[in-house]
């Protein structure tokens, strides 16, 4: 009985432990199963990232083109880029910088076949200095994605720290720096072609008034922006030639050994040029002229032509650019990255180095249209010296006939103040009225010699205010008069001209119309060329020889009404140099 127990019990042990070893045995095989699922899992997910890796498509390059001074930047972000082994739309992408100044790859670009001799291989992306630069090529080629600044620079001028303490202590404006120039202790200023003398020249042009508009071509060539221009230009022809670029010209200030009789005293120049310089020890310093800063922009450019895989590597690239490892790169190179700051709110700036600060830029110069820019740097490369002029102002009794609610003269008064109130300091301007008998037997009056034409606008047009008109109109005379005296004055630093108002024919039957073109030809000097303009105020019978008079010395002739108000533009134009 006791036997028998016992070997139930052993076969109820031996039951449990066979249970237990099945468990045993049914957890190994679903722990397998589990681990077995997770291999075959990470070897798929493994095969898809070796696939991908494989580059379906194959290779492809990304070119990107880019101004030396983004360049090497750009270049070593492009190495970091690529060896992360960036796959775009199936294909292994390899990315290539070459270095190409704006203005070639510019050209390259907007050109209707693009030559890879001229700037390299044809980008997808392109990274300029300005996008005023651009402005051509993007207009040719197109964008694929809005453009934003890669890094900003603000556009300063180079000086040695001497020279632009001296400078800084005037508190100029950009719009001062033609008065600078030809001061009495002029700064020599050096005008490189390049994109930041064109930034310089643009900001120069502005209209005080509309500083934080684009410049327009209105005022791009109007007569106070083309002297501004002209004076500025003129005065850096006098820099030695062999300063004809930034490189040069910097060098050539920091050699100097007294800043103060070197040469050259400026440059425009980016401030990440000028930080490069000064953190290998150059003694230079930035001038910072008040009002809206030029800016080297650097736009990131993908260019619509470039094929789609191209086109979406260039924006991943960016991307990257804009990243962590790219902000720090170019603000250790002395570039401002936009949006870099703490609050994301403005420009990310260097911290200062030895005599360069950061300091944040308040407004920005807004980018010129195309059409203006190009009509400044037409004006710096074929300047304009300032115009001698003497006018000379029928006041005869027709000239107080009313027009448009006041008398002829009263008219012209209020247009003559409104143009000479715009003529540059540098020009000449003399001030006559005729009719008979003004000045004993002569029918002319000087009312201010020719001199500077602000001083004798001012005096001549005192001197008008109390004219009242008077009878006979003795043009013919008066004409041969200022004629000869504007010969006889004459300058070698511009233009020269007579210009004639008048209102009516001349009546003075003591020089008929042949003997006054005979004496007018006899007058005129091929040394000494002096120019006949002409405004007419009303129906002139006498309009023929007037045309004959100003055509046989090169001038116009201009028809118009006294209350017209494009009056005081055209006396502004014929009084300024052209």
């Amino acid at each position: 009985m006791g036997n028998h127990r016992r070997g139930h019990a052993d076969r109820r042990r031996r039951g449990v432990s066979r249970g237990v070893v099945a468990t045993v045995v049914v957890l190994v095989l679903l722990a397998a199963a589990v681990v077995g699922w997770f291999a075959v899992r990470d070897r798929s997910a493994e095969e898809a990232q070796q696939a991908a890796r494989a580059c379906v498509e194959g290779e492809a390059t990304l070119a990107v083109t880019a101004d030396p001074d983004v360049a090497d930047v750009l270049r070593t972000l492009g190495e970091s880029w690529t060896a992360g082994g960036p796959v775009v739309r199936d294909h292994c992408i390899t990315t290539e910088v070459t270095a190409a100044p704006t203005a070639v790859a510019a050209e390259a670009l907007a050109a209707p076949m693009y030559d890879p001799s001229v700037a390299g291989p044809e980008p997808a992306l392109w990274v300029p200095t300005d996008t005023a630069s651009a402005a051509a090529a993007v207009a040719a080629r197109g964008t694929d994605i809005t453009p934003r600044s890669v890094v900003t620079s603000p556009v300063v001028l180079g000086a040695a720290p001497t020279v632009a303490d001296r400078l800084s202590a005037t508190e100029s404006r950009w719009t001062d720096l033609p008065a600078l120039v030809t001061s009495a202790d002029p700064v020599r200023l050096a005008l490189p072609a390049g994109p930041t003398t064109a930034a310089t020249v643009v900001a120069v042009a502005t209209d005080p008034a509309t500083e934080t508009q684009p410049l327009t071509v209105d005022r791009a060539t109007s007569p106070a922006a083309v002297s501004a221009v002209s004076r500025l230009a003129l005065a850096a022809a006098e820099v030695p030639a062999e300063m004809s670029d930034v490189d040069t010209a910097l060098d050539a200030i920091v050699r100097a050994p007294d800043p103060a009789a070197a040469p050259l005293g400026a440059v425009p120049v980016t401030e990440q040029q000028l930080a490069t310089r000064v953190r290998e020890g150059q003694q230079l310093a930035a001038f910072r002229p008040s009002g809206p800063t030029p800016m080297a922009d650097h736009p990131g450019l993908v260019l619509a032509t470039a094929d789609p895989t191209a086109r979406a590597a260039a924006a991943e690239f960016l991307d990257y650019v804009r990243s962590a490892p790219g902000r720090e790169a170019f603000l250790a190179a002395g570039f401002r990255v936009p949006g870099g700051s703490t609050d994301g709110s403005a420009d990310a700036a260097p911290d200062p180095i030895a005599g360069l600060d950061f300091p944040a830029v308040d407004t920005v110069a807004p980018v010129p249209t195309a059409e203006a820019r190009a009509a400044v740097l037409r004006t710096v490369a074929a300047p304009q010296r300032p115009a001698s002029t003497t006018l000379l102002l029928d006041v005869s009794g027709s000239m107080e006939s009313i027009d448009g609610g006041s008398t002829r003269l009263d008219n012209v008064r209020a247009a003559l103040g409104r143009a000479t109130g715009a003529l540059p300091g540098d020009g000449r301007l003399g001030v006559w009225i005729y009719s008979r008998g003004l000045d004993g037997p002569r029918p002319y009056r000087v009312l201010a010699p020719l001199g500077p034409a602000a001083e004798s606008a001012r005096t001549g047009l005192d001197a008008l205010s109390g004219i009242t008109p008077q009878t006979a109109t003795s043009t013919y005379a008066a004409v041969l008069a200022a004629y000869r005296s504007a010969v006889e004055n004459w300058s070698p630093d511009g233009p020269q001209s007579v210009l004639l108002v008048t209102d009516g024919p001349n009546d003075d039957t003591s020089i008929s119309s042949s003997s006054f073109l005979q004496s007018l030809a006899g007058a005129a000097d091929p040394a000494r060329p002096v120019r006949l303009d002409v405004v007419s105020l009303a129906d002139n019978s006498d309009i023929d020889t007037l045309r004959s008079a100003a055509g046989q010395t090169g001038g116009d002739v201009i028809v118009t009404a006294s209350s017209d108000p494009g009056l005081a533009g055209t006396l502004e134009r014929l009084t300024s140099a052209r």
